[in-house]
């Protein structure tokens, strides 16, 4: 593998979730700079078609964090959720790739 793979610039950022007097409240993390490959693809796959009118969907190959569904991506202008669970890459040449589909709400 090499490098070059991975040659645009993302942000992460992870969604913590608290309770004080029964309001729930949600922050996230400081967005950590992350290079990844990211190609926008066909979200029929991901999505029923109701739900892809004005959203676009990208596919993410990074290397993991141990990130949990909880966090957003921030890419160019877009910010994009994940629409599938974070798996291993298994077409990465190491152990620790991951494979994010994620789109725009």
């Amino acid at each position: 593998m090499t490098f070059a793979k991975y040659n645009k610039d993302i942000t992460i950022s992870t969604r913590t979730d608290s309770e004080t007097s029964g309001d729930v409240s949600v922050t996230w993390s400081t967005p950590v700079v992350v290079r990844a490959k990211v190609t926008q693809i066909d979200g029929s796959r991901y999505l029923r078609e109701e739900e892809l009118i004005d959203r676009k969907v990208f596919k993410i190959e990074c290397w993991d964090n141990n990130y949990d569904n909880d966090i957003r991506i921030g890419f160019g202008d877009y910010t994009l959720y994940p629409v599938r669970p974070i798996t291993k890459n298994p077409n990465g040449s190491f152990l620790n790739e991951c494979l994010i589909y994620a789109a725009t709400k």
